[in-house]
Formats: C-alpha cells, sequence, structure tokens
C-alpha cells in the first residue's frame, strides 16, 4: 500500500523552460529573473526563434564590423507555436514570420547594343570605293553591337565650322556586329558629305541621332525568290540585305541588278564578285550606260559579258533577265528617274506591286538657297510671300516656291534635315496658317497629316505661311 505522499505511477515530467536558440547557441535563458514555467501534464509546443544575420536581441556583446561592399545579410525571424496562454494540449497551428534585411539597389547590367543618344561612334577604317564614293567603317566607344534592319539609315551630326550639320546615310553592313559601314558619295556642293570625304580621319568621333527607315527587309515580307535592283549610291542599303539575306537564309534565291555610268563607278565591285563566287544562289548583273550592253557575274567567270543593244534599264532588259519576276519580291533603291522608270515597267509587266518596295534615295546637294528674290528667265522678279516662326521671332518675305526646309535653314530655325528626300521623317513641323506643296509624306501618319504636318524638305511654300515646330 502506498503512502499518500507517494507520487502516483504516472510521473509528471520536470517543468521545462521555453527553448530559445540564437547566435548564441540552443539553452536556456540567459536573463536571471525569469520565472519557472508551471508544471503541465503535456508538453507545451516550443517556441523557436531563428536569426540569419542583422541584429539580435540577447544581452551578449556584439563588435561593430567595418562597413563593406557586400549585400547585407538577411534576417529571418521564425516561429513555431502559439500563444504560452493556450490551454489546449495539441501543438497551436505554426506561426511563420519571414523578413529578409535591407533592400539593396540591384547593379545595373550593361547594354550589349549600341545606343546613339549615349554612346559616339569611332571611325575605324576608311576605303576608296570609286573615284566619289567611299566606305567609312565605324565602332562604338563601348564597342557594343549594332542593331537595326537590313536597309535602314543612321542620321549623323557633323559639326562642320561651328555649326552642327544632320545627314542620313544608308546602313552597307550587317546587322548584330560590332562595326557599322556607311558608304558615301560625294555630291556637288554637297557640304556634308565632301567634308567627310576630306576632313574623317580613323580614330575621329561622330555622334548619331537614331537608325530608322520602313525600307528593310525585316518589315517589309518578301518571298523566297527576290529581285534587288539598285543605281548609283543606292546600292548601299541593298547591299546590306542582301549580305543578311545570305548570311541567316541558305535558301533564299537572290538577283541582284546594279545599274551604273560604267564599271569604274560601280560601288562594292570586288565584293559582289566574292559574294557570286562563295554563294550559288546569288547572282549579280550589272547594267552600264556607257558600254556596248551589260555585264554579269558568275562563279565560272566574274567578268563574262553578254550583249545588249543599249545599257538603259527597259522592260524588254527586265523580261530577258528575269522571266521568273511574277515569282519575286523587288527591292528597289535609287535615283527619284531610275526608281519611277523601275516602277512603270513592274506595272507594264503585270506585277503585283504588294510585292514591290523602294525607296528614294536623292543624295542632298546642299546649295544654299539666295535669300533674297531671285528671277525668272525673262529676268522679271518672281513672286514673294511671307514667312512666319513665332517661336524663333522670324518674319522674313521669301521667294514663292522654295523650299521649306531651306528657308527654315536660312533663317536660323533649328530643324534638322537628315535624308532631305522626304524618308526619314526628321524635318517635321506643323504649318499652322498658309499653304505648303509637299511630294512627300511617307513617314506622316494619317491624324499628323489632318493636324497640319508636314515634311520640309519635301515642301514648297506657295503663300504667306505660319510654322512651328511642335
Amino acid at each position: 500500500m502506498s503512502s499518500s505522499n507517494t507520487p502516483s505511477s504516472t510521473i509528471s515530467p520536470p517543468a521545462l523552460k521555453p527553448l530559445k536558440l540564437n547566435s548564441a547557441g540552443l539553452g536556456q535563458s540567459t536573463t536571471s529573473k525569469e520565472k519557472p514555467a508551471p508544471v503541465s501534464s503535456k508538453l507545451q509546443a516550443p517556441k523557436l526563434n531563428f536569426s540569419l544575420g542583422g541584429s539580435d536581441n540577447n544581452n551578449s556583446k556584439s563588435t561593430a564590423k567595418p562597413a563593406t561592399s557586400k549585400l547585407t545579410p538577411p534576417k529571418l525571424n521564425f516561429a513555431l507555436g502559439g500563444s504560452k496562454s493556450s490551454g489546449s494540449s495539441k501543438l497551436a497551428t505554426p506561426k511563420l514570420s519571414f523578413s529578409l534585411g535591407e533592400t539593396v539597389a540591384k547593379p545595373s547590367i550593361k547594354s550589349t547594343t549600341w545606343s546613339p543618344t549615349t554612346t559616339s561612334l569611332v571611325l575605324v577604317k576608311r576605303e576608296l570605293e570609286t573615284h566619289d564614293s567611299m566606305s567609312f567603317t565605324f565602332a562604338a566607344a563601348d564597342q557594343t553591337l549594332f542593331d537595326f534592319k537590313p536597309g535602314q539609315f543612321v542620321t549623323l551630326a557633323v559639326e562642320i565650322d561651328g555649326k552642327t550639320h544632320y545627314r542620313a546615310y544608308s546602313i552597307s553592313s550587317v546587322p548584330q556586329q560590332k562595326q557599322l559601314r556607311l558608304t558615301i558619295k560625294r555630291v556637288p556642293d554637297g557640304l556634308v558629305s565632301n567634308w567627310l570625304a576630306d576632313n574623317l580621319a580613323i580614330g575621329d568621333n561622330l555622334s548619331a541621332l537614331n537608325i530608322a527607315g520602313q525600307f528593310n527587309s525585316s518589315d517589309c515580307q518578301h518571298k523566297a525568290k527576290l529581285l534587288l535592283v539598285s543605281a548609283g549610291c543606292g546600292i548601299t542599303p541593298v547591299m546590306s540585305i542582301a549580305k543578311t539575306l545570305l548570311a541567316q537564309d541558305s535558301d533564299a534565291d537572290i538577283e541582284f541588278l546594279h545599274c551604273a555610268r560604267d564599271k569604274d563607278n560601280v560601288i562594292f565591285h570586288a565584293e559582289m564578285q566574292t559574294l557570286t563566287a562563295q554563294h550559288s544562289n546569288f547572282k549579280v548583273q550589272l547594267l552600264l550606260e556607257n558600254s556596248d550592253g551589260f555585264a554579269t557575274f558568275s562563279r565560272e567567270n566574274n567578268s563574262n559579258a553578254l550583249a545588249h543593244q543599249t545599257g538603259m534599264v527597259s522592260k524588254d532588259v527586265i523580261q530577258q533577265l528575269y522571266p521568273d519576276l511574277q515569282d519575286r519580291t523587288i527591292f528597289l533603291c535609287g535615283p527619284v528617274g531610275f526608281m519611277k522608270a523601275v516602277e512603270n515597267i513592274a506595272q507594264e509587266s503585270d506585277f503585283d506591286m504588294a510585292n514591290f518596295f523602294q525607296e528614294s534615295f536623292t543624295p542632298a546637294a546642299d546649295n544654299k538657297q539666295q535669300d533674297n528674290l531671285s528671277l525668272d528667265a525673262s529676268g522679271a522678279s518672281t513672286a514673294s510671300v511671307m514667312l512666319y516662326v513665332p517661336d524663333f521671332a522670324v518674319e522674313k518675305k521669301v521667294v514663292q516656291g522654295a523650299s521649306l526646309l531651306e528657308l527654315l535653314e536660312n533663317n536660323g530655325v533649328p530643324i534638322i534635315g537628315a535624308c532631305r528626300a522626304g524618308v526619314c521623317g526628321s524635318c517635321k513641323c506643323k504649318v499652322t496658317s498658309g499653304e505648303v506643296k509637299s511630294t512627300s509624306s511617307e513617314t506622316l501618319t494619317a491624324a499628323e497629316i489632318e493636324q497640319g504636318f508636314v515634311l520640309a524638305c519635301s515642301s514648297t511654300v506657295e503663300g504667306d505661311i505660319t510654322v512651328a515646330l511642335s
């Protein structure tokens, strides 16, 4: 028989103090005044505090660490169990608190693509293509890649005698490379083209505004069979299209027709011979005005000549050279007159004009227009009109029928005339009153035209006019 002071057969466990896990280890609380926990027949759900990095709440002394460039370690608070007063014999639903230290800014990732707004072009090579044309090869100052669509152009900002001039030049190289090639032809009285040919040296820097252009083989949907047609320096964007397609699409069937005055004026002559020898799907025909006919490049004989009665482009020539014309997509670039002739030939041949893409490429002569009244053929004064640009205090009598772009430039209005052919849109301005005659609105939307926007390079002043740049 057991005494009343003797414990029963069920032995109560000794009182347990809550366990605390911190950076000092696992053990009892270090607070000396802590009251003992009441005896319970069941184990109380433990509470676990876990701290990773950051500050802790124990009484141990810590030594401040010097600031470093490393990220601040994250701080994690983790608790299991409910309140101590819970009378339930079961563990309470776990309670989780999670915190990741201080917010640290991520280091910026350097772009691999050239940005014309932040990085200049550095000339690394210049090559004479013909007696009046030269290729300039640039690299980005930060050695990034040039991303563009084959056929597009870049707008350069060239400072000459303290004044910045803007001109657009087609790209003749292949995209996603570390070099950008521009092939530029001298133009009579051409301010920028001639300055570049005479003054730009290896290591010189140039600024650029952008890369743009709707005439390209990425946006213009085309067939697997193509006919690339060019004349003069219009070969530059077409060459970019040809080289890119040859590098990316082995199934493309590319016919290339280039027209020039004579063999000495064929830009990329040697390069076309090389491409013809390397690619069985690439064939070049040269149509030369000052010769007995036209020449063709073949892999067997790069100088093989085919006789023809004329060196001028015509419907008969096109049909003879390309009997499968209807199966191809045409990309055309060259002087305005030449392009119009090829367009007429395509239409007369019942070609599907949905597969016909062209871009005007008439170089700007940069001629300074007389800032006074001119004379007609009989010696009489032509009519004059008034030009008003209120934002720049311009109020000037000018020649009726004069180029709006040249009038604005000559009167100190800071307008950018890059392509000067109505294709880049850089000279867009708004006619708030008056009348102009425009030959191109290629980059303008229907809404912009309705609001009075025009391309200054392709507009002439027909009466008194008021202009704003925005």
